[in-house]
């Protein structure tokens, strides 16, 4: 099964992750409102999280297998980039408590690669399965100390983190592509609404060189997340309280991802709607600017003007913002050579300028 360009997300678990979000939300409000109070900087983000983390080690130093303090010491540490102490504070957590909460273990498994990374996320997902069955038969919800009920899509979304290892590390496994379908349909299972699960069975189609089909997934994927996007972005729909998962599901790598699928099965406009919209949030990334380039180019002598364009930009952005990637770089020149000048803009510049 070939390697696809899937990245493991370190950071927030994946039942927090919704949670964080609807707390970031609440705060860009706030701070929206105003533009003149004081923003973080960084650097005062980071001393939070170091403060944070001081706390945590004063309780652990107080009680060394308080599983709460353990897992919160190990998220922060992941926020502040020491990954190795993030495992051991995990792995400490397992250790005290091996078969209840899965948080520990999906941190783990986003941590490790392989083998050990594929142990981990079945674990977590087992305990997840356990713990959402337990909420449902005995209304426990409610009893749960402040953490939020196990959802169908943080389960759909713990299966396609193993189908991804099984794309990625554990690709060359004799049986990988079966293992890898079989998470794709178990999160497809759990959770019909989840995006990332029809993208994820899209890339398998791909693997395969089944264009039909991968074609037929990305297009659902896409159907459960972007008309929302679309209707939101263009003020068709009152959208201030909607949690920014909702409107957009999947992240900003996540749909670069789904672009340069839309791309391999020639579905160009779709494509270019997604990348558009990531350039909103983030026009210094040269990597839009080239995808919506060769999107055009692929679609002919009618779009040369336009690749020409967002080509241009790309070599632009790439060198304001010092990327390093000397494959896209190469790539945009040798598009542009073959493109060559804009001969139609020409004689409109001379001619206004004799005017």
């Amino acid at each position: 099964m070939g390697k696809k360009n899937f990245k493991k997300k370190l950071g927030a678990s994946l039942v927090e992750r919704k949670k964080n979000l609807q707390e970031a939300r609440k705060e860009l409000a706030k701070s929206s409102s105003a533009k003149t109070k004081m923003q973080y900087s960084a650097d005062q983000i980071l001393d939070k999280y170091e403060l944070a983390q001081k706390f945590c080690q004063r309780a652990l130093e107080m009680e060394p297998d308080n599983i709460r303090a353990l897992e919160t010491a190990g998220s922060l540490l992941l926020e502040l980039g020491d990954t190795e102490a993030a495992k051991q504070c995990f792995g400490r957590a397992v250790e005290v408590n091996p078969d209840t909460g899965h948080s520990k273990y999906m941190y783990l498994g986003q941590l490790f690669e392989g083998a050990e990374a594929i142990q981990f996320f079945q674990k977590g997902i087992e305990l997840m399965v356990k713990e959402r069955e337990a909420q449902s038969a005995q209304e426990l919800a409610a009893a749960c100390g402040g953490e939020e009920k196990i959802s169908g899509r943080d389960i759909s979304t713990a299966y396609c983190s193993l189908a991804e290892i099984y794309m990625t590390d554990c690709c060359d496994e004799p049986n990988a592509e079966s293992e890898c379908e079989t998470a794709i349909n178990k999160a497809i299972e759990a959770d019909g609404e989840n995006p990332e699960a029809y993208q994820l069975k899209a890339s398998f189609y791909l693997s395969k060189e089944n264009k039909q089909e991968a074609l037929s997934m990305i297009k659902k994927s896409a159907s459960l997340w972007l008309p929302h996007y679309q209707a939101v972005d263009q003020d068709k729909i009152t959208d201030e309280e909607s949690d920014p998962v909702e409107v957009v599901p999947l992240s900003y790598d996540a749909r670069v991802t789904t672009a340069k699928i839309l791309i391999e099965v020639e579905e160009f406009e779709t494509a270019v709607t997604v990348l558009e919209g990531l350039l909103d949030e983030n026009e210094d990334d040269p990597q839009i600017w080239y995808m919506i380039g060769w999107a055009n180019y692929l679609q002919g002598e009618d779009y040369k003007s336009n690749a020409r364009f967002y080509l241009k930009k790309c070599k632009e952005v790439y060198v304001k913002t010092k990327y390093e990637d000397e494959g896209l770089l190469k790539h945009t020149e040798e598009l542009l050579a073959e493109l060559g000048p804009d001969w139609t803009r020409t004689p409109v510049a001379v001619s206004e300028a004799a005017v």
